[in-house]
């Protein structure tokens, strides 16, 4: 089966769906309510804990996600786009808590402006994070207060063009004797790829079903 090919009746359901935020909000936490996350990992090998939140909003009445470009500063993947979040601290109440805390921090989007749709999938990387994402929606449009610490660009990605088979690309890559199935979605200058780019495709395929991350 082509993992690119979205039949045009699904494709149809999709892109009503994306623009009317009631019915999407309400869709995208009817199929994460109740579902079981499955664990996508390479090896069984120590890991450290971590959330993020994939960021919904709608602009010009179509659905829009939020990524991050992150700075040379910080200490893990310097310069990819991402979806805000991070590590797992002691203080935190849940992951749930460390996606929210670390988006704050990160944006100034305040805990209390994000509504919590459900969780995807988690997902341990080649640095050994075992990252689980928090799907969740805010008011548009927001004042940020970004940390130019950590961020250098907030990217601005309509829903309908991740749903696009054209922009979508899946490569096979090794790396210390594993192989890796590596997601790209080419958008604008630099692509989304890597770890957000697999929890994307986690995304979209759980929702939308696109079938673009393998059963388990």
């Amino acid at each position: 089966m082509n993992i690119n090919k979205l039949s045009m009746e699904k494709r149809k359901k999709s892109l009503h769906l994306i623009e009317n935020p009631e019915n999407l909000y309400a869709y995208i936490e009817s199929k994460l309510t109740n579902r079981k996350s499955k664990t996508y990992k390479y090896a069984d090998v120590p890991y450290r804990k971590a959330a993020v939140l994939i960021p919904i909003f709608f602009k010009d009445s179509i659905a829009h996600l939020l990524f991050t470009k992150r700075t040379d500063n910080v200490e893990h993947h310097k310069g990819q786009i991402s979806f805000p979040g991070g590590m797992y601290d002691k203080f935190d109440n849940d992951l749930k808590h460390t996606a929210l805390r670390e988006t704050s921090e990160e944006l100034g989007i305040k805990t209390d402006d994000v509504n919590i749709l459900g969780s995807t999938d988690n997902y341990l990387t080649n640095t050994n994070f075992l990252v689980t994402p928090y799907v969740g929606y805010f008011d548009y449009p927001y004042h940020y207060d970004i940390n130019e610490d950590e961020i250098s660009e907030l990217i601005e990605v309509p829903l309908r063009r991740l749903l696009d088979p054209a922009i979508f690309e899946l490569k096979r890559w090794e790396r210390r004797g594993i192989i890796w199935d590596v997601h790209f979605y080419h958008f604008n200058r630099e692509p989304i790829w890597g770890v957000t780019g697999f929890l994307l495709s986690n995304f979209l395929s759980i929702v939308f079903d696109l079938g673009r991350t393998p059963e388990l």
